[in-house]
C-alpha cells in the first residue's frame, strides 16, 4: 500500500514541477562572465524573485536571460519562510536554462537542506506544509493516520483523530514524501554539492573549519554526500514500517536506536552521526571563519583556501548584525547573508557582482541601490545596547551607581555595581587594590614586580585595544565612595576553565580552544600576566568564544615566560604578529598614567622578542 502511495506523491509531484538536470558531480569552474551570489532565502520567494529581475538574470515570464553569467545561491532556500517549494520550483528550472545558454545556475546545499531530508523539522513554517496540500490525497493521509494508531497503539475515536490532524497539518505527509531521496525533489536535493570553486573564489553555506583540509573539492564533496546517503539508509533500515516511532524528531532518534541490539544498521546509523556533515564542523554548520577572532581564524581559512589554490570564500547561514554584506579577515571572507526573509530577520536581499576584473559590487534586490561591504570587527563584542567601546567607556564613567553588592571572586574581594542614566542600565565590576601607590614614580625595584594593582587591568584595555585585540572588556579608571578604582564593564554568562572541569561541562563552540587559549598567552606573555589560572580562563556560554579578566597581577620586568606559561607552545600567529609590527613605542607612551617607564620599556622589550620568535 505505501508503495502505491509514494508513487502516486511521486507522479503528482512530477507533474506539479520543471523538468531539472541531473548533477554531473563538477565543482570546479572557469569563466570570464559575471558570477552573481545571493545568501540565504528561507522561502523568500517574493524577495529572491525581485533580485533576480534586478540583477537582470531572468525576463518578464521568468525565463533565464543571463546568457553565459554564473549564479551562485549560498544555500537556505527552505525552512521559516511561506514559498520554499516556489523557489525550488524555480531554481530547478533556471539550471536548466541556464545550462543551455551557455551559463550556470549553481545552488550549495546549507544546512536546512540537510535538516528538511534527515527529518530534522524544528523550523518548517505552516506555510511551507500547505504548499503541499492540495497534494495529500484522503489516501496519502489515511494510510498515515493507519500507521499512527499502529505505531502509537491509540484507539481510533475522535480526539484521536482530532489529536493526529492537529499535530499533522494537511500536508504534511505529501511533502515528508516529496523530499524523501528517491523523490523528485529530495533526489534534486541529494545531488546538490556542498562547496564549489569559480575561478579563485569558492562558496560554500557554513564555513571551512580545519576538518576539511587535506581534501580535494571532490573528495570532499564526494564524502559529504556519501554520509547523507549512509544516514538515510541506516535510519530507514532501522524504522523500516515506522516500527521504532512515527515521525520521530530528528534530535530524539538516538533515543530509539540506542536500546537496538548491536547490528550493522545501528553501527552504520552511530558511525554516520560522528561524520563531519553531522557535525558543527561541517560546511552547511561551522561558523568560525565568520564569528571567531581574525588573529587566528585569518590564518587558519588562508590555509584552506591556499590548498585549493583560491583567494575568497562566500558564506551565508550567520545574519549579520547591520544586515548587511560583510567582508572578514581581510578580505578572505564575504558573509552574505543579510535576513533576506524580512518578516523573520528584519533584512533585505542583498546581492554581490563579481565582474570580469574580479571587482565586486553588492546590490540591492528590492531597490537597485549598490554599495561596498562593510568590514565586520574582530569579535562581534555584544557591548549593551549596541553601544560603541567610547560610548560604553563615557557610560562607566559618568552613569550613576544605584546599587552595589559584594562579591566572592579573588582574594581582593571587588565589588559589583549597577549604572544608571539616560534610562539605560549597565553592570560593572569594581576592583580597588593597589598594593604598590605610586609604582609608576620614582626608581624602581624587583619588588614592584610582584604588585597587585588595579591600574594594570586600565592598561592591559588600552594595550587590547591599541592591538585590535577587543577582548578584554571596556575598562575606565573611577572614583567609587572615595575609591579610586579600575571599573570593567560586566559580562553575563561567563564559565571558567575550572567550572568546566569540575561540572564536565564540555567545550561545545565553533572556535578552536586551542587557537582562543594559544591567542590568551601570546597576549598574557606580552604583558606578563602572572595570574593566568583555570579560574580566570572564561569563555561565554553562548558562542563560547573567550574573554580576557583578571590583569591585576601584569606588567613585570622580566622577558622570561611566567611560570603558568613555561610549557606553553605559543604560536604567534601572522596577524597577531602584524599586530606588533604596527605597534609603536609612541602608542606605549600613552600608558604613561598607569605604568612605570620601565614597564613600558620592558614591555616594547617583550614584543620585540615576539618579533623575532624568541620568547
Amino acid at each position: 500500500m505505501m508503495k502505491k502511495i509514494i508513487r502516486i506523491v511521486f507522479v503528482i509531484s512530477s507533474l506539479a514541477c520543471s523538468v531539472w538536470v541531473s548533477a554531473d558531480n563538477q565543482v570546479s569552474f572557469e569563466t570570464e562572465s559575471p558570477i552573481y551570489v545571493v545568501g540565504d532565502i528561507h522561502g523568500a520567494y517574493t524577495e529572491i524573485h525581485a533580485t533576480l529581475r534586478q540583477l537582470k538574470l531572468i525576463d518578464e515570464q521568468d525565463k533565464w536571460i543571463g546568457g553565459s553569467a554564473h549564479f551562485v545561491s549560498l544555500g537556505d532556500l527552505m525552512d521559516r519562510g511561506p514559498a520554499t517549494r516556489k523557489v525550488i520550483d524555480l531554481f530547478m528550472r533556471l539550471q536548466v536554462e541556464a545550462i543551455a545558454a551557455g551559463g550556470r545556475f549553481h545552488i550549495v546545499a546549507g544546512n536546512h537542506e540537510v535538516m528538511n531530508l534527515i527529518g530534522d523539522l524544528r523550523y518548517v513554517s505552516d506555510e511551507e506544509i500547505d504548499e503541499f496540500a492540495a497534494d495529500e490525497t484522503d489516501e496519502i493521509r489515511q494510510a498515515a493516520y493507519q500507521k499512527y494508531l499502529k505505531v502509537n497503539r491509540h484507539t481510533d475515536n475522535e480526539k484521536t483523530k482530532a489529536e493526529f490532524d492537529q499535530q499533522y497539518r494537511k500536508g504534511f505527509f505529501a511533502q515528508q514524501l516529496a523530499y524523501q531521496p528517491t523523490s523528485h525533489y529530495g533526489k534534486w536535493l541529494m545531488e546538490l554539492p556542498y562547496v564549489i570553486k569559480i575561478n579563485e573564489q569558492i562558496f560554500a553555506h557554513g564555513g571551512l573549519s580545519k576538518n576539511v583540509n587535506g581534501k580535494s573539492l571532490e573528495e570532499l564533496n564526494e564524502e559529504l554526500k556519501e554520509t547523507l546517503s549512509d544516514y538515510l539508509k541506516s535510519w530507514l533500515s532501522l524504522n523500516k514500517g515506522q516500527r521504532l516511532a512515527f515521525y520521530p524528531p530528528y534530535k530524539q532518534r538516538d533515543h530509539f536506536v540506542k536500546p537496538l541490539k548491536n547490528s550493522r544498521g545501528k553501527k552504520a546509523y552511530t558511525k554516520s552521526k560522528k561524520k563531519l556533515l553531522l557535525s558543527k564542523n561541517s560546511p552547511t554548520w561551522y561558523r568560525g571563519n565568520a564569528i571567531c577572532h581574525p588573529y587566528f581564524e585569518s590564518d587558519n581559512l588562508k590555509r584552506t583556501l591556499k590548498q585549493w589554490d583560491a583567494t575568497r570564500l562566500w558564506v551565508g547561514h550567520t545574519t549579520s548584525q547591520q544586515r548587511k554584506p560583510l567582508d572578514r579577515l581581510d578580505g578572505q571572507l564575504i558573509i552574505l547573508d543579510t535576513g533576506m526573509l524580512k518578516p523573520y530577520y528584519k533584512g533585505e536581499p542583498w546581492a554581490a557582482k563579481i565582474d570580469e576584473n574580479n571587482e565586486v559590487t553588492f546590490i540591492n534586490g528590492l531597490t537597485g541601490e549598490t554599495a561596498s561591504s562593510i568590514t565586520a570587527p574582530n569579535r562581534e563584542w555584544a557591548n549593551p545596547y549596541d553601544m560603541s567601546d567610547s560610548q560604553v567607556e563615557e557610560f562607566l564613567t559618568t552613569a550613576k551607581m544605584t546599587h552595589k553588592k559584594g562579591t566572592k571572586e579573588g582574594i581582593t574581594k571587588p565589588f559589583k555595581v549597577t549604572l544608571e542614566k539616560e534610562g539605560k542600565v549597565i553592570k560593572g565590576i569594581f576592583k580597588y587594590k593597589d598594593s604598590y601607590p605610586d609604582i609608576e614614580k620614582g626608581g624602581w625595584n624587583k619588588g614592584k614586580d610582584k604588585a597587585d594593582r588595579y591600574q594594570y587591568e586600565v592598561a592591559a584595555y588600552k594595550l587590547d585595544r591599541m592591538l585590535g585585540i577587543g577582548l578584554v572588556p571596556v575598562t575606565v579608571e573611577r572614583t567609587i565612595e572615595g575609591r579610586k578604582g579600575a571599573l570593567q564593564l560586566w559580562v553575563d554568562g561567563l564559565i571558567s576553565d575550572l567550572v568546566m572541569n569540575e561540572e564536565k561541562i564540555y567545550y561545545n563552540g565553533y572556535c578552536n580552544p586551542h587557537d582562543q587559549v594559544n591567542l590568551m598567552d601570546s597576549f598574557d606573555y606580552l604583558i606578563m600576566n602572572t595570574d593566568r589560572n583555570q579560574s580566570n580562563i572564561m569563555y561565554q556560554r553562548d558562542d563560547w568564544q573567550i574573554v580576557f579578566i583578571d590583569h591585576s597581577k601584569s606588567f613585570g620586568t622580566s622577558v622570561k615566560r611566567p611560570k603558568i606559561l613555561k610549557r606553553a607552545k605559543i604560536i604567534l600567529t601572522d596577524k597577531f604578529k602584524s599586530a606588533l609590527e604596527e605597534l609603536t613605542y609612541e602608542q606605549l607612551q600613552t600608558l604613561k598614567p598607569w605604568l612605570h617607564t620601565k614597564q613600558i620599556r620592558m614591555l616594547w622589550k617583550r614584543r620585540n622578542k615576539m618579533l623575532k620568535g624568541k620568547f
